[in-house]
């Protein structure tokens, strides 16, 4: 990775110096945020109907012309990272570790289509770093930083996203947290934010009409492309009837794993659906 460059501390982003304990250095590949960004965050454990929440929310703020910035994981991140880029936007992936060793490793194919599409990778790490669990909660930070807004999509009392929205608040920058069931211990995060003052955001025009932003309307559902090879496997594997998880692990040959994360990825992008009796194609 040749292109990895550091940043001075007086070439880094104006956005950074909002923070009481702003990085001496910051690594990146690609580009870094200009222009109006709105950090989506959220669990990794996310349910099927908050992913596809998180995608279309990124999806429609870029129709509203805006970045998104995320941390690359499982669940929440992901999906907001899909809704960019599916939306013909960019978006950027602030990681724990350092470049060279991009986290999480199979999200490998996400990463690289981020910088295809003008955005970027930031790390505060260096390239010989070795990775430490609290740097997870550290670079939380940086995205809060990045962004105009933050938005957190679904998350539990105790997660990486709520300390994202900490240094949202510590920044006195806009905060919104996406209502759901109090029932929902995913989702007690949240309801916690909300009660502390948090917006709520029930789509992207409550975000984009805070900055004079109008949401265009929908427009024609976007064609199946930019499927990584194991979401066109799995794709390819689905038909009109309802297949169950075991049976789509036996046609592709995909650990089970590997199948969910694959199910959940085509199921934001309104590509499979999950149904009585399991997952089908959506026509």
């Amino acid at each position: 990775m040749d292109d990895i460059r550091r940043l001075e501390p007086d070439a880094l982003s104006a956005r950074l110096s909002d923070l009481a304990d702003p990085p001496t250095r910051l690594w990146a590949r690609g580009s870094l945020p200009s222009g109006p960004c709105v950090a989506i965050v959220g669990t990794r454990r996310a349910d099927l109907a908050a992913t596809s929440f998180a995608h279309a929310l990124a999806r429609d703020l870029v129709a509203a012309g805006f970045g998104v910035v995320s941390g690359g994981a499982d669940g929440i991140d992901a999906a907001a990272h899909e809704g960019a880029l599916a939306a013909g936007g960019r978006t950027w992936v602030v990681m724990p570790t350092p470049l060279a060793r991009p986290y999480p490793a199979h999200h490998r194919f996400l990463f690289d289509r981020v910088l295809e599409q003008g955005g970027g990778w930031v790390s505060e790490r260096a390239p010989d770093e070795v990775s430490a669990s609290w740097h997870f909660l550290s670079r939380n930070r940086i995205i809060a930083a990045l962004a105009d807004a933050t938005v957190v999509v679904q998350a539990p009392l105790k997660s990486g996203a709520m300390s994202t929205a900490r240094a949202a608040i510590d920044l006195a920058r806009p905060l919104y947290a996406v209502p759901a069931s109090p029932w929902d211990p995913k989702s007690a995060g949240c309801a916690r934010l909300l009660e502390q003052g948090a917006l709520p955001c029930t789509g992207a025009r409550d975000v984009a009409e805070r900055f004079g932003r109008a949401v265009p309307p929908a427009g024609a559902p976007r064609p199946a492309a930019l499927l990584d090879p194991e979401q066109r496997a799995v794709l390819e594997a689905l038909g009109a009837t309802p297949a169950p998880v075991h049976e789509i692990v036996r046609r592709t040959g995909l650990g089970v794993v590997r199948v969910r994360v694959a199910l959940v990825r085509l199921a934001a992008r309104d590509l499979a659906d999950q149904r009585d009796g399991g997952w089908l194609a959506v026509a």
